[in-house]
């Protein structure tokens, strides 16, 4: 080799080492910054796991899924299409307000809507991206022309329901927060795990899945310090706009004699 090929050489090992260490410090950020979760633990295995398979089509369970689609679509009522319209478009904010007021806004509470911003981020990263992923159901109306969906046709799998795990993750969550009210947060994820029925977007067994799934990742992020500092910051910051617990004053004693 010349010396004028070895200086070229030796020149494009520089500028190739040069780039090999660009790529890998671009990939040890991102990846550090996807390994290291706010609220969820680093290893989020169990999580992605949890779940058991989706009926096999053709299966009794399947068949019995798809039916329960059709005869729920069948004897929809306006105020329940209401309903399932209204659990199409939920938030954190107004899945609370049913239990907690009107008040329980972002506007209200801007502290309390960015730190549910990143929990919602962080179980997308389990429950969109890994687990619908590999199942990939059909959509109830994408396996039977039958289905007259009233909440849009979703472009993405169907289970688990995410809008199940999303309503199973915030009631947990503001359960822990105000556990006062955990009956009631009990019964609005019931509320969005059969509106997404009465939708005609998913199966029974996506939104029992999408439930399960959604509570196990909440009582996980739970045992953390950042979650426990971040439902402080929530109840202080709705602190103002809750209503004081009423005591009952006794009455005072009789003086007659």
């Amino acid at each position: 080799m010349t010396r004028a090929k070895i200086g070229s050489y030796h020149t494009e090992m520089n500028r190739n080492s040069w780039l090999s260490l660009v790529v890998l410090f671009v990939v040890t950020a991102t990846s550090g910054a996807l390994a290291a979760p706010k609220y969820l633990p680093m290893d989020c295995t169990a999580l992605v796991d949890l779940l058991p398979p989706p009926p096999t089509n053709g299966s009794p369970a399947a068949l019995a899924d798809l039916e329960t689609v059709l005869q729920v679509q069948a004897d929809r009522t306006p105020d329940q299409i209401k309903r399932a319209k209204r659990v199409a478009s939920q938030s954190v904010m107004s899945f609370g307000q049913p239990v907690l007021g009107e008040w329980f806004t972002a506007k209200n509470l801007p502290r309390t809507q960015a730190l549910f911003a990143e929990i919602d981020k962080e179980s997308q990263s389990i429950v969109d991206a890994q687990v619908k992923k590999r199942y990939l159901r059909a959509r109830p109306y994408i396996f039977s022309p039958e289905v007259k969906p009233i909440v849009g046709r979703p472009d993405n799998t169907s289970y688990p329901s995410g809008h199940s795990a999303a309503a199973a993750l915030w009631g947990t969550l503001l359960s822990a927060a105000f556990p006062e009210h955990a009956a009631e947060f009990k019964t609005e994820i019931r509320e969005a795990m059969w509106c997404r029925v009465l939708g005609g977007a998913h199966y029974p067994s996506d939104t029992v899945a999408g439930q399960m799934l959604g509570k196990a990742i909440a009582q996980a992020m739970l045992k953390s310090s950042a979650m426990q500092e971040a439902l402080e910051i929530i109840r202080a910051e709705t602190a103002p706009f809750r209503q004081p617990v009423e005591r009952e004053i006794p009455a005072p004693a009789s003086t007659a004699k």
